[in-house]
């Protein structure tokens, strides 16, 4: 697939490009990724430079992920990065520490959800976060997901092992239905 731009609440969703790796890296080797992220630790230079030349657009050439920088403007600095694989429909995200507490995350929450739905077959856009992850949560409640409780999902631990998680999901809005 192609990738796409999104825009909205004064944002642009677009594509990394390789001038974002230093911000990625620096953002990632945040410890709070090392707690709740399952990237690579500690994050180098090198891992966001492979992350931006080859894994997410390998991932949008063969369908199985989206992955878009966060941006004010189309031409300015990375903030963050959302994604979503396919066709699990699961969502993941990321903001650097100076653009968190600002609803950015949720705006782009919601351009994704909608663009999913738009144009792909997912019934459901899943979440799930390791437990402790309070931003997270939030931005997932105030996009309207609804909490599926705590399970032991798909992040692992960095022993390799499972992790307790919190899950949520944002059903297909049907034709024809009227908000609660």
């Amino acid at each position: 697939m192609e990738p796409f731009e999104l825009q909205g609440s004064g944002l642009t969703l677009n594509q990394l490009r390789p001038a974002d790796a230093p911000d990625v890296a620096r953002y990632c080797a945040d410890p709070i990724f090392e707690e709740f992220m399952a990237t690579p630790w500690p994050y180098t230079l090198a891992d966001a430079e492979s992350f931006i030349s080859e894994y997410a657009p390998q991932a949008w050439a063969n369908g199985s992920e989206w992955t878009w920088a966060i941006r004010r403007e189309a031409d300015g600095p990375v903030l963050g990065v959302i994604s979503i694989r396919l066709p699990s429909g699961m969502l993941g995200y990321w903001l650097g520490e100076p653009h968190r507490g600002q609803k950015i995350m949720s705006a782009c929450v919601d351009l994704v959800t909608e663009a999913a739905f738009a144009r792909t077959n997912v019934e459901a856009v899943l979440w799930e976060a390791r437990v402790g992850n309070i931003g997270s949560r939030r931005t997932i409640e105030r996009s309207g997901f609804t909490d599926t409780g705590e399970a032991i999902g798909t992040i692992l631990g960095r022993d390799g092992g499972p992790v307790l998680s919190w899950t949520a999901r944002l059903d297909r809005p049907t034709a024809g239905a009227v908000p609660a």
